[in-house]
């Protein structure tokens, strides 16, 4: 489905975490609404969502996560897991699904399970991935993937993979651009940094 807002959101599972990296350009067609966006947030100290999409969609996304995150917690009296979070976000965009929000989204974390990824559209479909891409950018950033990704890469290798293909992406999608936010998640917590 084509989007009036672009970006290139790639993700990368290692054996040792999983790296995202984002464009950071908002725009509404061929409008440049800002070139500081954020499109990967940490909802916990183990778990980030990066998403594709409607700006004010994902962002509305993501502070109900936030909330559900505080009250999964509480009830169940330990940190959710990756794929429980995974299986929530599933259930409330297919709740939704006949007046759906315009997000793909990209969930990344390491729990006692270890390094795990998920891709969702918006439907709810749940999908775990090794590599994956999404937004606008997502054909030429997958070249980048296919062409260099290996099982059993490590998060150092990855970073450069994952910043290599939003850069391919901000290169051949107009909607994409700005700097590249790259957050990676291992046993450690989640780390960030911007590549101007």
């Amino acid at each position: 489905m084509s989007f009036p807002t672009g970006a290139t959101v790639v993700g990368i599972k290692c054996t040792d975490g999983v790296v995202v990296a984002t464009d950071t350009l908002i725009s509404w067609g061929t409008l440049i609404l800002s070139e500081k966006g954020v499109k990967a947030f940490k909802l916990t100290d183990s778990i980030v969502l990066a998403s594709a999409g409607l700006v004010s969609d994902y962002q509305m996304l993501v502070n109900r996560l936030q909330a559900q995150i505080k009250l999964y917690e509480l009830n169940q009296k330990k940190p959710i897991t990756v794929k429980a979070l995974s299986k929530m976000l599933a259930n409330t965009l297919y709740s939704i699904r006949m007046t759906p929000l315009y997000v793909q989204t990209v969930v990344i974390g390491v729990d006692s399970g270890g390094p795990q990824m998920y891709t969702l559209d918006m439907g709810g479909s749940l999908i775990p991935e090794e590599i994956t891409a999404t937004g606008t950018g997502d054909r030429t950033a997958y070249g980048v993937l296919e062409n260099y990704y290996k099982p059993g890469i490590t998060v150092k290798e990855a970073e450069e993979i994952a910043i290599s293909a939003v850069r391919a992406g901000i290169a051949r999608d107009i909607q994409s651009g700005g700097d590249i936010r790259v957050m990676t998640v291992t046993k450690d917590g989640v780390t960030e940094r911007v590549i101007s």
